[in-house]
C-alpha cells in the first residue's frame, strides 16, 4: 500500500466532508436571513449581530465560528468583529445577483433525502420521482437558476439569435417546456409584451409558483399549463420553443424532442440549454464533472428511471445532444457562444 497516496485521498475525502457539513450551516444562515443581516454592514461585533438578527447568542457564536473558519465570513481577532465581504454577499445574500448560490443549500439536502430511494433502486430498479424531492428542491432550483435567467436571458443569451429577438419584439408564440417556477417564461413575457408565452410543466407545485409570479408581475401575456413534453400542442404551433435543463431529465427524450419539432411552425427554432459536459467520462474527470455526475445519480437520472425512462443523465455531452436532435428530425444544430460555466446553449432548427 502506498501510504502517501492513502493520506492524499484521506485529505481530499475530509475536504468533501467538511464542505458537506459547512453547507448545512450555510443552509441555517440562509433560512434565518443571517447573510442578509450581514450584507453591506461592514465589521460587526457579536452583540451587534445578535441585536440585528435576533439570534440566540450561543447559536450565533457557533454559526459565525463555522462561517469564519470556512472563510465565508471574515473574522478580525484583534477587533473581535465579523464581516461578510461584498463578493460573498453577491453569492449568498443578494437574490437578484446572477452569482447567487444559496439555493444549493436547499438542493443538496434534498439530494441527500433521495439516497435511500436511489440505494434501493440500485438493487431493484426504478428510481426516485421528482415529486418525492419536496419543496426545498423546487425552491432551491428556482433560487439558483432564477437570478441568472432573469438578468441574462434577454440581455445576453437571446441576443445571440438576433432574428428571433426581432420576431419576439414584433410578437410570436413561444413555449417554454419544463418551465418550472417560470423564471424564463416570465422574463420573456416582460421583455416582449407583444409575444404570447406559454409555460408547460408536469409539476403542480412549480406551476403554482409560476402562476403566482405571473400574477404578481402583471404578465398577462404569460400562461402556464400542466402538460407533459410529449403532449405539447402542435396546433397552432410555436415560433420559438425553449427548454432549460430539461431534456436530460425526461422519461423519453427522443419523444419530447420529436414533439417539439412537430410543434414548431415553419421558420421557427428551438433553444435547448443543457449542462456543460464532455462527450466521454475521460473528458469529465474534474470537480465540475463530479458535481454533474452526482446530481445526475441522485436527481436527474433517477427521476427518469422512476417512470421507466431511459435515464439519459446530465452529462450526456454535445455529440449525443446533437444526435438525439437529428434523430428527432431536426436538421440544424449549432452551439451558441455563451460564456457560461454551467450550461451549454444550442440553437436547433427543423
Amino acid at each position: 500500500m502506498n501510504k502517501e497516496a492513502m493520506r492524499e485521498f484521506m485529505g481530499r475525502f475530509m475536504e468533501m466532508t467538511t464542505g458537506a457539513a459547512v453547507l448545512g450551516v450555510v443552509a441555517v444562515a440562509d433560512r434565518t436571513g443571517l447573510f442578509r443581516e450581514l450584507q453591506g454592514q461592514g465589521p460587526l461585533s457579536m452583540d451587534e449581530i445578535a441585536q440585528r438578527s435576533g439570534f440566540q447568542p450561543r447559536y450565533l457564536e457557533e454559526i459565525l465560528a463555522t462561517l469564519s473558519a470556512a472563510r465565508i465570513v471574515v473574522y478580525d481577532a484583534e477587533a473581535d468583529t465579523y464581516a461578510l465581504p461584498e463578493e460573498h454577499a453577491a453569492c449568498l445574500a443578494d437574490e437578484s445577483s446572477p452569482y447567487f448560490l444559496a439555493g444549493w443549500s436547499q438542493m443538496v439536502p434534498a439530494l441527500y433525502g433521495a439516497i435511500p430511494g436511489v440505494a434501493k433502486a440500485c438493487r431493484e430498479g426504478g428510481g426516485v420521482p421528482f415529486s418525492e424531492f419536496g419543496e426545498d428542491m423546487i425552491e432551491g432550483i428556482a433560487r439558483s437558476n432564477g437570478p441568472g435567467t432573469r438578468l441574462l436571458l434577454t440581455r445576453k443569451w437571446l441576443p445571440l439569435m438576433p432574428d428571433m429577438v426581432s420576431r419576439l419584439e414584433s410578437g410570436i408564440r413561444v413555449a417554454d417546456v419544463g418551465c418550472g417556477a417560470g423564471a424564463a417564461a416570465l422574463t420573456m413575457a416582460r421583455a416582449y409584451p407583444n409575444s404570447e408565452i406559454l409555460g408547460y410543466d408536469v409539476d403542480a407545485s412549480s406551476l403554482e409558483r409560476a402562476r403566482s409570479a405571473a400574477d404578481e408581475a402583471g404578465a398577462t401575456n404569460a400562461s402556464f399549463e400542466r402538460i407533459d413534453g410529449k403532449a405539447i400542442p402542435s396546433d397552432p404551433g410555436f415560433d420559438l420553443i425553449t427548454t432549460f435543463d430539461v431534456i436530460h431529465d425526461v422519461v423519453d427524450p427522443l419523444a419530447v424532442l420529436g414533439q417539439i419539432r412537430s410543434a414548431l411552425r415553419k421558420g421557427g427554432c428551438y433553444l435547448m440549454v443543457e449542462p456543460v459536459a464532455g462527450d466521454s467520462l475521460a473528458e469529465n474527470l474534474h470537480s465540475a464533472g463530479a458535481l454533474t455526475y452526482a446530481m445526475s445519480t441522485l436527481h436527474c437520472m433517477t427521476q427518469s428511471l422512476a417512470h421507466g425512462g431511459v435515464g439519459l443523465g446530465a452529462a450526456w455531452g454535445p455529440q449525443r445532444a446533437e444526435q438525439y436532435c437529428r434523430d428527432a428530425g431536426f436538421t440544424g444544430f449549432v452551439r451558441l457562444e455563451v460564456p457560461n460555466p454551467f450550461n451549454a446553449f444550442y440553437r436547433v432548427e427543423a
